[in-house]
């Protein structure tokens, strides 16, 4: 299984500061973390990142959805590589960080070989985004894969995980889309 997300650090908003909304998403490591940090913007949307990269693989792995980003408590074990820990399980994350984005994946074995993708779309409107987002994804397994491109198609579990079909046969591709603001990206095995 994998995870990813992207943050759009030009797109996303900067009221962070508001009350309470670190103690609502971040636990006291975390936002000391933050406070501590040269760069607090950049490292609010590192852990969220972190934390929505890891959540994408629990939620694959358990087949249940939930809203309490404190029992996803990150780990920075460098400035890119973390680890996010839900209840008794143990997610290992990488990141890439730009001055325009912050993009995370997930992984359960740090050793694992990821196909991975991250490209700006220059008409950023979610549907356009989303579009783009699964032609890349279609056209690279297909690539990778040796696959026919016009027999893959993308369908969504009920709870929203994707999955990749080959003439309507599900195929064991762990895969993850993520978009925000300006950028998308993708990640599978």
């Amino acid at each position: 299984m994998i995870g990813n997300d992207i943050v759009d650090l030009k797109y996303i908003s900067s009221n962070w500061q508001r009350p309470r909304f670190l103690e609502k998403v971040f636990t006291k490591k975390e936002q000391n973390l933050i406070l501590i940090s040269e760069h607090q913007h950049q490292m609010i949307w590192l852990l969220w990142s972190m934390k929505e990269a890891a959540y994408k693989i629990h939620v694959q792995q358990f087949g249940k959805r939930f809203f309490n980003p404190k029992r996803l408590v990150c780990e920075l074990i460098s400035e890119d590589k973390g680890n996010v820990k839900i209840d008794n399980n143990s997610y290992y994350t990488n990141s890439i960080i730009t001055e325009d984005y912050i993009y995370t994946i997930a992984k359960q074995d740090q050793d694992q070989d990821i196909n991975s993708s991250v490209f700006k779309t220059e008409n950023p409107s979610q549907s356009t985004q989303s579009n783009v987002l699964k032609q890349r994804l279609l056209k690279s397994i297909s690539e990778r894969k040796e696959l026919a491109i016009q027999n893959l198609e993308i369908n969504k579990t009920a709870i929203g995980v994707p999955e990749i079909y080959d003439n309507s046969v599900k195929l064991t591709i762990p895969l993850s889309l993520t978009h925000c603001g300006r950028f998308s990206g993708f990640a599978y095995h």
